[in-house]
């Protein structure tokens, strides 16, 4: 029974931490916090994608994943809050076909936005392969069966324009903002 009561928290805490993942809140406060200046990467129209952003402060420093969603954001800008300083970015999606991740340096200021547009050009067509498994009866029992599909598929290069930080405002106040989807 005490075993019970020491494993219990232990696994709460393991399942707070899986449950969260890589997602960095998409951040919209009403007033911007004290020694944080913020980034939003933001698309006309909004296309559905699946995000990564993988944050490093200084030109050659680490990268780490600050955001990481396999579902569309609700709207067409993803903010992010960042160290004032010069901050590097690189942005990747999961459910288009790029020629690969594409890396930014963004100039923050403390409770300021620095916009950034974000656009795919097309860039070509690449074959992918897509295998699905059929189940066929035999004699003695069921198989899988794998059957691959070939198509082309378009592909896009990342684009990424950064401009001049401007003062702080929610994201439904700012000019780029278009509404969630319905």
């Amino acid at each position: 029974m005490r075993l019970v009561f020491k494993i219990v928290p232990v696994l709460a805490a393991l399942g707070c931490l899986v449950g969260t993942g890589c997602r960095s809140p998409d951040v919209n406060p009403r007033t911007p916090r004290a020694k944080t200046g913020y980034v939003d990467f933001y698309m006309e129209p909004n296309q559905q994608l699946w995000w990564q952003v993988k944050h490093g402060t200084g030109p050659s420093g680490d990268m780490q994943t600050v955001f990481s969603e396999y579902d569309p954001l609700p709207g067409n800008i993803l903010r992010l809050a960042a160290p004032p300083g010069t901050n590097r970015f690189e942005v990747w999606f999961y459910n288009q076909y790029t020629t690969g991740p594409k890396t930014v340096l963004v100039q923050v200021e403390n409770g300021r936005i620095t916009p950034v547009c974000v656009t795919l050009k097309a860039s070509g067509s690449t074959e992918v392969n897509t295998t699905t498994y059929k189940y066929r009866a035999t004699v003695r029992a069921t198989r899988a069966v794998p059957v691959t599909v070939t198509s082309q598929q378009q592909t896009f290069e990342i684009d990424l324009a950064a401009t001049t930080p401007r003062d702080y405002q929610p994201k439904e106040r700012m000019p780029y903002f278009s509404p969630p989807a319905k």
